[in-house]
């Protein structure tokens, strides 16, 4: 069975500046640590991406090496 994704607005509310600049500092230690503890999948994925995207560019190949017609 397929996932159904609904997008809705997100509603943020009103902080003070200095709220404002401790939420990002947290969510920027979170990113941090989510990137350290994936970073080798995260690499692993992007490495494959790389090569998949070579494959998908490459010329297409002969079935036996010779010209065609």
């Amino acid at each position: 069975m397929k996932r159904a994704f609904i997008l809705l607005p997100l509603m943020l509310p009103k902080l003070s500046d200095t709220a404002a600049v401790h939420l990002l500092d947290i969510l920027e230690q979170l990113l941090a640590s989510v990137r350290h503890h994936y970073q080798p999948q995260i690499h692993r994925w992007q490495r494959r991406q790389c090569h998949a995207d070579l494959r998908l560019r490459a010329p297409p190949t002969t079935l036996f090496g010779d010209e065609p017609f």
